[in-house]
């Protein structure tokens, strides 16, 4: 009924080095998991919806969108946005650009992030990321998933902590700005 498998001392080499080798890989793939659960449990997520506004008064070159966001933080929301290149490049359905974004609670700028990426005019994705540059949650990183419809636009603002905001024993990161 039961065959006996015979194996070669090489073949059984081999065999006890390729599963030693996945077992290595085991605890590494769960640190990194782990890790990855963390950074996203203390990962601030806030909404935002802005309107066209025209062009920035401030600078005169870039385009202002305002707004608001929601979520652990919430308020006022001003986007700047920026083409980086020749006035040429704007025929392009795809713009690099450089935003800033000012995040205004309770009267006072709870902060103010710089972000770079793209937007598609086309398909009216935006993808940002850069860094919060002043307030709280200074040098937390910043990521920006959004969508452009009619030049108005929404989607998900993601703050992640900053080593800064590392908690020595081990606590949870408290995102919010007082």
């Amino acid at each position: 009924m039961f065959e006996t498998l015979h194996m070669s001392p090489r073949a059984i080499l081999l065999a006890a080095l390729i599963g030693g080798g996945a077992l290595a890989v085991a605890p590494a793939a769960r640190a990194q998991s782990v890790t990855a659960r963390a950074a996203q449990a203390s990962m601030l997520a806030l909404n935002f919806t802005h309107e066209f506004a025209g062009v920035s008064q401030t600078d005169h070159e870039s385009d202002l969108w305002t707004g608001r966001v929601g979520g652990a933080l919430s308020g006022d929301l001003v986007m700047t946005l920026k083409l980086l290149g020749s006035p040429v490049e704007a025929a392009n359905p795809v713009w690099k650009v450089r935003t800033r974004w000012t995040l205004t609670a309770g009267g006072d700028a709870a902060l103010v992030a710089e972000l770079y990426g793209t937007v598609n005019w086309k398909t009216g994705m935006m993808h940002l990321s850069g860094a919060v540059t002043e307030g709280c949650l200074a040098e937390s990183e910043v990521h920006v998933d959004g969508r452009f419809v009619d030049m108005n636009g929404s989607g998900i603002l993601e703050i992640l902590p900053s080593a800064t905001f590392s908690q020595a024993d081990g606590s949870v990161w408290n995102p919010r700005c007082s």
